[in-house]
């Protein structure tokens, strides 16, 4: 055999032997580091440290307060009523107001359509003539036939007065029309004069707005009593003052729930207050609940219950919730021993050691 070819055998059989025990060395290698201790580090609550096994925790001294919920609600504006307008004596329109037209706003007591005078004041001076002649005949013969006389004639010119005054159709409060039909030249009436012609538009009074806002049972309890309760309206017209006038005295069948009823300020002009079927935001201000814990977020563990140091160890406690405010929680107050525990505690269990690294309110 050539010597070239057997020192190549040789020199192939050491590079391969060399290969095994590098790779030998690096498993070993691999293995010490494997079982080399590792440095872990465990946050607890905002403040992580664990010293000896006993995690350090952060606490929230919880103070005994008072706290009102406000309950918010969406409904909508509606019409308790509306008003037929009609005149109450017959004659041709005369005049008819600008403002009775749909959208109009009508003063209170300010007249918005006339009819024609012309009969009706006639018939008052016939009447004043009357009254003249009975008080000369009583003057002149004076006895009981002629003091009744007297008085009828005097009650009939009453009769033609009123009648005189009716020729000019007006409310006695603030209106708002939703549609008018009439024109001068129109003859109309009451509706044994002109039948079904008789009615002139439909108007409604700012009293008559009303909010239906449909309401928990739950917290209509907590609101009682809530007649008379205030309340703020929000609507795309701006944000009104309402009281709650009455309660719906039986529930919705499909959804379960209560209805309260609001009306705003009778001295509200009816340019400021919200159209009809204008949807709504209420926020009602209920009573104060005392004798309660008002609870950060950040105290908070799964299911809502807290984790309390008591004497060096945690004991979980489950509060009963009230309601949520934009500040926390609000829960009956309870024994919250040296303090609540703020933040997640990793391993946390009931009868842990801890360590408290301060406390707060």
């Amino acid at each position: 055999m050539p010597s070239d070819s057997v020192d190549g055998n040789v020199r192939s059989r050491w590079r391969g032997y060399a290969q095994l025990l590098l790779i030998a060395v690096l498993v070993v290698v691999a293995l010490r580091l494997a079982r080399a201790p590792a440095r872990v580090e465990v946050e607890v609550g905002s403040s992580a440290a664990v010293e000896s096994g006993t995690p350090t925790v952060r606490t929230f001294d919880p103070v005994v307060t008072e706290v009102s919920m406000t309950v918010e609600l969406t409904g909508t504006v509606t019409l308790a009523d509306r008003v037929s307008v009609m005149a109450e004596v017959g004659g041709r329109v005369t005049w008819v107001s600008p403002e009775f037209t749909n959208g109009g706003r009508l003063a209170a007591d300010e007249p918005f359509v006339r009819i024609d005078t012309a009969r009706y004041s006639l018939e008052v001076q016939a009447a004043q003539n009357a009254v003249a002649e009975a008080e000369a005949r009583l003057s002149t013969q004076p006895g009981p036939v002629s003091a009744a006389a007297l008085e009828s004639a005097r009650t009939a010119l009453r009769l033609a007065e009123l009648a005189l005054s009716r020729t000019e159709i007006s409310l006695p409060y603030e209106a708002r029309v939703i549609s008018a039909d009439v024109s001068v030249g129109e003859l109309v009436g009451p509706p044994e004069l002109v039948g079904t012609q008789a009615i002139l538009g439909i108007v409604y009074s700012t009293e008559a707005l009303e909010v239906n806002a449909p309401i928990e049972v739950a917290d209509l309890a907590y609101l009682a009593p809530a007649v008379g309760r205030s309340a703020r309206v929000s609507t795309v017209s701006g944000v009104h003052a309402a009281r709650i006038v009455r309660v719906s005295s039986v529930l919705a069948p499909r959804t379960r729930l209560s209805t309260i009823f609001l009306r705003f300020p009778a001295a509200r002009r009816a340019s400021s207050l919200p159209l009809p079927n204008t949807f709504a935001e209420v926020e009602i201000e209920g009573p104060p609940h005392r004798n309660v814990y008002l609870l950060p977020e950040s105290v908070l563990q799964q299911d809502d219950a807290v984790w309390v140091v008591e004497n060096g160890a945690l004991r979980r406690v489950v509060p009963k919730a009230i309601g949520w405010t934009s500040e926390g929680l609000v829960v009956e107050a309870f024994d919250a021993a040296d303090g609540i525990v703020i933040g997640a505690l990793p391993g946390a269990r009931e009868g842990l050691a801890v360590e408290l690294a301060g406390a707060g309110s």
